[in-house]
């Protein structure tokens, strides 16, 4: 049997376990549990970020560019990706997703590299919010759905909000503060970066003007 994660199931993979971990995970050693849910969404973030870089261009996945596609060199950290999504993908990240990109990232090294220590409830905090900026990440930059804002049919979301309430207030905090949509660029065909102006249509990245934004029979 041929096991393969291509990058973006790779993401699911440890996001939908953080999501057990967090809605079903009632059966193991609490501190255990927060532990690897932590890990788990840390790493689910970080390939979501990768995975909107590959969109724009793959070699942006590595640290150097010139490396690219080679496995043995280093590829960017969370927060290379989130610079690079930023000056290159023209995607704006708000201050307090990035404070906590910036600190998910360092508990996980904590965990990995060193030791750590903290308390239940700042451990739920972390997975709470973690798990929300991923669901939103996903949906909005991926177009692609982990559960929707709603009833989900095996009772995950439900369970989830309940069992971790920082998870949803996130939730109801991003669409308190949720920008309305005619403001919004939206993404270029041409260049993938989530520049093109909502007037005029054209790209702030590549320059690019989408097809609906001139009149192909006015000559110049």
């Amino acid at each position: 049997m041929d096991i393969e994660f291509d990058l973006l199931g790779n993401a699911d993979d440890s996001i939908e376990r953080s999501i057990e971990l967090i809605a079903w995970g009632d059966q193991q050693h609490e501190a255990r549990r927060l532990k690897q849910a932590v890990q788990a969404i840390a790493h689910g973030i970080e390939l979501l970020l990768k995975e909107r870089l590959k969109r724009v261009h793959p070699a942006l996945i590595w640290e150097n560019v010139d490396k690219y596609p080679s496995l043995s060199a280093r590829t960017v950290t969370t927060e290379g990706a989130v610079a690079r999504l930023s000056s290159i993908g023209g995607i704006r990240f708000v201050e307090r997703d990035i404070a906590l990109l910036r600190s998910l990232r360092a508990t996980r090294n904590a965990i990995e590299h060193y030791a750590w220590t903290t308390t239940k409830a700042e451990a739920d905090a972390i997975v709470g919010r973690g798990l929300e900026f991923a669901f939103h990440f996903a949906r909005t930059e991926l177009d692609h759905e982990y559960m929707d804002y709603g009833a989900h049919k095996d009772g995950t979301y439900s369970t989830l909000a309940v069992s971790n309430p920082h998870f949803e207030n996130a939730v109801t905090l991003r669409m308190a503060l949720a920008p309305t949509t005619e403001s919004e660029p939206s993404v270029c065909p041409v260049c993938r970066a989530r520049a093109v102006d909502p007037i005029s249509k054209g790209c702030r990245m590549c320059g690019h003007w989408q097809a609906d934004s001139y009149d192909d029979d006015v000559p110049f």
